[in-house]
């Protein structure tokens, strides 16, 4: 797909939408500076175009009660037939992987996974991960964000 031209009225509609996706269509129109019919069309040929894939909300993990948060390198075994295939089931089957990405270097994947509590970590790590297919795990732990950033630079 071609890259599609943003001005900077769609990149302030983008970034208000990255601050708060139940922004009142009234007052992001106002705030980008646009009429309302006018903010409406480009936000619609955002979304139809692509480059708003979804609106989602952002959750409070501690709140919802996810207490660990944690990073882990997966390595399949190349020997194996269907090795990556059975760990990209296996990945997308487990719920407590929010996200998986293939990755360059000793690793194939590094997955981010929440976890309710210790023992609910442990379980992934030592039982779900412990299969004949996988030749490689490593984990960190992830204590303190110090930067969560939402808004792209455009």
């Amino acid at each position: 797909m071609h890259d599609v031209p943003l001005d900077g009225y769609d990149i302030r509609i983008l970034n208000f939408l990255l601050e708060d996706s139940q922004i009142p269509r009234l007052e992001l129109a106002e705030k980008v500076g646009l009429s309302s019919s006018q903010c409406f069309r480009r936000l619609k040929r955002l979304e139809e175009v692509g480059i708003i894939e979804r609106y989602a909300a952002v959750l409070n993990k501690e709140k919802a009660g996810l207490e660990i948060t944690a990073s882990i390198m997966v390595q399949y075994r190349k020997s194996e037939v269907n090795a990556r295939e059975k760990t990209l089931e296996l990945i997308q089957d487990t719920s407590e992987i929010y996200e998986c990405y293939s990755i360059t270097g000793e690793y194939d994947f590094m997955l981010r996974v929440h976890c309710k509590r210790m023992n609910e970590f442990n379980v992934l790590v030592n039982k779900t991960f412990q299969t004949s297919f996988i030749s490689g795990l490593h984990s960190y732990m992830l204590l303190s964000c110090f930067k969560s950033k939402q808004n792209l630079t455009l």
